[in-house]
C-alpha cells in the first residue's frame, strides 16, 4: 500500500519540487498524438526543460509516455511552466477553456487557429512547427521552421528562447500569415501526397512498384525549390501534347482520376498558353 501511494502520489510530487529546485523550465504537454509524442521526444532531448506532465483523455495512450507523471484528469492544476496543447485544431478552444494552469505560459501548436481560442489564459502563444507529423519516426527539428507568436512580450522572449535552441529558423508569424503558410503547406503538403495516393493506387492496378517513383518524387521537390515551380514545370500539358494527355486520360479507370487529370492537365495549359 505505501509503495503504490508513493508511486502515484509522492514520487511525481517530487520529481516536480525537485525540477524547481533547480530552476529548470517544466513543460505540461496536453495531447498523446503523433505532435505530442514528437514534443515529448523533443523536449527530453534540451538541456533547462523537461516534460514534466502529459494530460490526455486515453489511459491507454498515455502509457507510451515513460518518465513522466501522466493524468487524465483534465480539472487539475496545472504548475508547469510551459503548457503546449498538440491536439486537434477543433479541440483547442474547449480544452483551453477547461484546463486550469494560473502560471503557465499556454500556447497551442496550430497553423490555423488564431492565439484567441486561448483567451481564458493571460500568458498565451503559439508555437507552431511547419512540418508533416503523419510518420512516426522523430522528426530533426533543426530543419523545422518555427513560426511564433505571444500575447506578451515576455512570452514572445521565452518561445523564442526556447524555439532557437531548437531550430535554424525561428520566425515571428502573426493569424494572418500563419494562416496563408497553412494554406500553403496544404497544397505542397496535403494536396500533392493525395495525387501521390492517386498514383499509388494506379501503379498497384497495374502490378507495378510505387516505389520506382521515389527518386523522380525527390528530384521533383528538389527542381521547384532549386529553380522555382514555375521553371521547373515540364510532362505533356506544359508541352501542349494533347494526344498523350487523351491516352493517358482513357488508360484510366476511375471517373474521379479522369477529372483531376483532365482538370490539371487544363490548368496548367491555362498557365502556359503563351508558351505553345
Amino acid at each position: 500500500m505505501a509503495k503504490t501511494v508513493y508511486k502515484i502520489y509522492l514520487k511525481p510530487l517530487l520529481t516536480r519540487l525537485f525540477i524547481l529546485f533547480l530552476s529548470m523550465i517544466s513543460i505540461a504537454i496536453i495531447g498523446t498524438g503523433r505532435l505530442a509524442r514528437q514534443l515529448f521526444h523533443l523536449f527530453n532531448s534540451l538541456e533547462g526543460y523537461t516534460p514534466s506532465l502529459i494530460l490526455g483523455r486515453n489511459e491507454g495512450d498515455l502509457a507510451q509516455f515513460k518518465n513522466t507523471q501522466t493524468s487524465s484528469d483534465f480539472n487539475k492544476t496545472i504548475l508547469e511552466d510551459l503548457v503546449f496543447l498538440a491536439i486537434s485544431d477543433r479541440a483547442i478552444e474547449t480544452v483551453s477553456n477547461q484546463i486550469n494552469a494560473p502560471n503557465a505560459l499556454v500556447c497551442h501548436c496550430s497553423g490555423s487557429i488564431p492565439i484567441s481560442a486561448l483567451k481564458k489564459h493571460t500568458a498565451t502563444g503559439v508555437f507552431y512547427p511547419l512540418q508533416t507529423f503523419g510518420s512516426n519516426e522523430f522528426i530533426d527539428f533543426s530543419k523545422v521552421p518555427l513560426l511564433l507568436e505571444a500575447s506578451q512580450r515576455e512570452g514572445i522572449e521565452k518561445l523564442s528562447t526556447l524555439a532557437q535552441e531548437v531550430s535554424s529558423h525561428v520566425d515571428l508569424f502573426d493569424a494572418n500569415k500563419r494562416k496563408s503558410i497553412h494554406l500553403a503547406a496544404v497544397w505542397v503538403n496535403n494536396f500533392s501526397n493525395f495525387l501521390f495516393s492517386e498514383a499509388a493506387a494506379y501503379c498497384n492496378s497495374k502490378d507495378i512498384d510505387f516505389k520506382l517513383l521515389g527518386p523522380l518524387m525527390k528530384q521533383t521537390v528538389h527542381n521547384a525549390l532549386d529553380l522555382g515551380p514555375d521553371i521547373a514545370q515540364t510532362g505533356p500539358a506544359r508541352r501542349g501534347d494533347t494526344n498523350t494527355i487523351k491516352t493517358h486520360i482513357a488508360s484510366l479507370e476511375s471517373i474521379s482520376q479522369k477529372k483531376i487529370y483532365q482538370y490539371i492537365s487544363d490548368a496548367i495549359q491555362d498557365k502556359y498558353k503563351h508558351e505553345l
